[in-house]
C-alpha cells in the first residue's frame, strides 16, 4: 500500500468516526451493498463532506503554524542584538535586520539594494570584494576587517564573517563590531613598537626579576643576544664586586615604593664593567601578575 493510499485510508476511518459522534451517519449502519444504492450514495457524500473539512482544518492548523514560526523568525532576525545582512555577489544588500541598520546609520528601508561598499572606508573596500569574491569562488566561509563611516564621520571597525546561502547566489554576513578590540590592539602594537625601537636599554622581568623580554637597544648596550638573557636572573647584568647588595636594594625599593631609581655598574658581555642610570617600575601583565620594566642608558 502506497503512502498516499494508506493517509487517505487514515482521513476516511477520521471522517466515519466523527459522522458517528455528530450522529449524521444515518445509513452507516445499514448494509450498503450496492454503489447506486442511494443510502450508499449519501453516506459517501457525508463522508466526503467531512474528509474536505478535516483537511481544511489539518491546512488551517498548519496556516497558524507557519505564522506563527514566521513571526518568532521575524522577531527573532528583526530584534538580534547582532547586525545581520544578506547580500548578492556584488555586495549589494537585500535584507539586513535592525541592528545592521543602527550599525550603518540609517534607516532600514534607506540601505536595501545599496552595496555595502558604500558604508566601508575608500581604503577598505577592496577587502569587502575580496571578502565576496573568495566566498562565492571556493564556497567556503570567508571573513574580513574594515572600517565602516557613517554620515557624522563616526568611524568602527567591524569584522564581516560571510557564509554562502542555500541558493547558492547570494551570502548571509554577520558584522561585529570589534572596535574596542581593534584600539586595544593598535595600542598594543603601538607600546610593543615604543619597547622595541626605545634609545634606552630595556627589558621586561617578573617579580622575582626573571627576564622574560629585552629591546635592540639593550642588546647594543650589553653585548647580549636576547636568547642569552631569556629565563636568566637581573643579577647576571650587574657588575657584583662594584653594586653588593644592589639587588635587596632594588627588590626592597619596589615593594616600598613601586618603584627604583639610581646609578648601576652592569657588566658587558666582554667583562668590561660599565655604569649606567637606570629606573625600574611596576605594572600588570595580561594576566594580572605584577612584573617589573627597567630601562638604562650607558653614562657618559
Amino acid at each position: 500500500m502506497s503512502r498516499e493510499q494508506s493517509s487517505h485510508n487514515v482521513l476516511r476511518e477520521d471522517a466515519e468516526l466523527r459522522l458517528n459522534q455528530q450522529g449524521r451517519a444515518q445509513a452507516a449502519t445499514q448494509p450498503m451493498p450496492h454503489a447506486d444504492n442511494p443510502q450508499r450514495l449519501l453516506h459517501e457524500l457525508q463522508v466526503y463532506q467531512v474528509e474536505l473539512e478535516l483537511q481544511n482544518e489539518q491546512l488551517e492548523a498548519a496556516r497558524a503554524w507557519i505564522e506563527a514560526a514566521l513571526a518568532s523568525y521575524t522577531e527573532l532576525y528583526d530584534f538580534a542584538p547582532v547586525p545581520y545582512f544578506t547580500l548578492t555577489r556584488t555586495g549589494a544588500i537585500t535584507e539586513t535586520n535592525l541592528a545592521g541598520a543602527r550599525l550603518l546609520g540609517s534607516e532600514r528601508s534607506r540601505v536595501i539594494d545599496k552595496r555595502l561598499g558604500v558604508f566601508v572606508a575608500e581604503s577598505d573596500r577592496p577587502r569587502v570584494a575580496a571578502c565576496l569574491k573568495s566566498l562565492f569562488a571556493t564556497q567556503s566561509d570567508a571573513r574580513c576587517e574594515v572600517t565602516l563611516v557613517a554620515k557624522d564621520g563616526t568611524r568602527r571597525t567591524v569584522e564581516m564573517s560571510t557564509t554562502l546561502a542555500n541558493d547558492g547566489k547570494n551570502c548571509r554576513a554577520v558584522l561585529v563590531d570589534v572596535s574596542e578590540r581593534s584600539a586595544r590592539e593598535h595600542q598594543t602594537r603601538r607600546l610593543a613598537d615604543a619597547f622595541t625601537l626605545a634609545p634606552e636599554g630595556m627589558f621586561l622581568s617578573d617579580q622575582h626579576g626573571i627576564i622574560t623580554d629585552i629591546n635592540d637597544a639593550f642588546s647594543a648596550l650589553t653585548g647580549f643576544a636576547h636568547d642569552e638573557v631569556l629565563g636568566q636572573h637581573r643579577r647576571m647584568l650587574f657588575c657584583e664586586s662594584r653594586s653588593p647588595g644592589l639587588d635587596e636594594d632594588i627588590a626592597h625599593g619596589l615593594a616600598l615604593k613601586g618603584s627604583w631609581s639610581g646609578d648601576i655598574w652592569n657588566q658587558h658581555r666582554d667583562g668590561a664593567p660599565y655604569r649606567v642610570a637606570a629606573h625600574i617600575g611596576t605594572m600588570r601583565d595580561s594576566s594580572g601578575a605584577q612584573c617589573c620594566v627597567t630601562r638604562f642608558s650607558r653614562h657618559d
